[in-house]
């Protein structure tokens, strides 16, 4: 070791002194060069024993090429491993992080979805329970009014009114889902009972029955003719105008419903007749006359054959009640068009 540094200050100053000489090619002071050389000398043994001294201290290692390569590769390839095992775990967090979170996601859409299809088929289903309990209930309701309006029927709706204020209950109910015709019927079946009645307020409780489900409902031909013949019924009793004109009201809207109901035209012309029996004075006795025509000139106009067999089934029926007077005068001053209408009622009756 200390050959080596004696041949590395040899040559440097060997060095140092042919530089300087090769730089002054005119010869300078010896004094001057020496001194120079000397201090060149100096610094460079400093500078060798500063790199004995960290040679000795261990700060430099002096090891074959081979083997600092396969330290290097060895550190290199240390450091990739554990890289690549720090990017492997922050790989495997995210991607347990993300599945957690998708799993999550997953399962909430997941209920969501069967939540909803739960909730629809419940529906669905209760909608159904629903509407078969309602048909079944309705059915049930609807053979217990027919059963009520069968035995009503048979007592010729002459029974107590307690009866009939059941049967509009029944239609007053918006709980029952009862079908629009058999409200009708049963409507009609109230207005014969009312008819065939003495209750107390019955012409006012007909009007009120009509007025309230008329708006609402089609009701019967046959509704209107009854309330038309209790308010004939009135007029005969009291001879008050206004029943008169009621009667007529009902008589039209029943035609209205059935253009050849031969039951109202019948009533009409018996009311008309009324009206020409109680008239107060000749100008009010020729009012009713020219209506009475207009009626027959209806039912001459109409070519039912239906119409008036019908009309005098119940100018028949009539004769045998309180109308027999007003017919005898109808036969005895309109024979003619009394006459028209039963022929065209004989081939009816064939």
């Amino acid at each position: 070791m200390k050959t080596s540094r004696l041949i590395v200050c040899v040559a440097l100053f060997l060095n140092g002194f042919l530089t300087g000489a090769m730089a002054q090619p005119e010869m300078q002071d010896i004094n001057t060069v020496a001194s120079q050389t000397v201090l060149k000398v100096d610094s460079l043994k400093a500078k060798v024993e500063k790199l004995d001294q960290k040679v000795e201290e261990g700060s430099y290692t002096r090891i074959p090429n081979q083997d600092f390569e396969n330290i290097v590769d060895n550190k290199i390839e240390k450091s990739l491993r554990e890289t690549l095992r720090w990017w492997l775990f922050v790989i495997a967090a995210l991607v347990s992080v993300l599945g957690f979170l998708v799993n999550k996601y997953a399962k909430a859409y997941l209920q969501t979805i069967v939540d909803e299809k739960v909730n629809h088929l419940k529906k669905e289903n209760e909608d159904k329970i629903k509407a078969i309990s309602t048909r079944y209930f309705s059915t049930v309701i609807e053979s217990l009014l027919d059963f009520k309006v069968e035995t009503i029927t048979k007592k010729n709706h002459n029974v107590d009114e307690s009866m009939v204020n059941d049967l509009k209950n029944y239609l007053n109910d918006e709980s029952l889902s009862i079908p629009e015709a058999k409200k009708v019927s049963l409507i009609d079946t109230i207005m014969r009972c009312y008819y065939y009645s003495n209750y107390p307020q019955r012409i006012e409780k007909m009007i009120d029955l009509i007025k309230e489900y008329e708006e609402k409902l089609t009701l019967l031909q046959t509704t209107y003719v009854n309330a038309a013949i209790a308010f004939s019924d009135m007029y005969d009793r009291y001879g008050n105008r206004d029943f008169m004109t009621s009667a007529i009201e009902n008589c039209n809207k029943s035609i209205k419903i059935l253009p050849d109901y031969g039951l109202a035209y019948a009533l009409k012309l018996e009311l008309y007749v009324m009206a020409i029996s109680k008239a107060f004075d000749d100008a009010d006795l020729q009012q009713n006359e020219r209506e009475l025509r207009k009626v027959f000139n209806d039912i001459e106009k109409n070519r039912s054959t239906f119409l008036c067999k019908e009309l005098f089934d119940r100018f028949e029926i009539d004769k045998n009640t309180f109308m027999a007077p007003y017919l005898d005068k109808l036969y005895a001053e309109f024979p003619d068009e009394i006459n028209k209408i039963l022929e065209r009622a004989k081939p009816a009756t064939i």
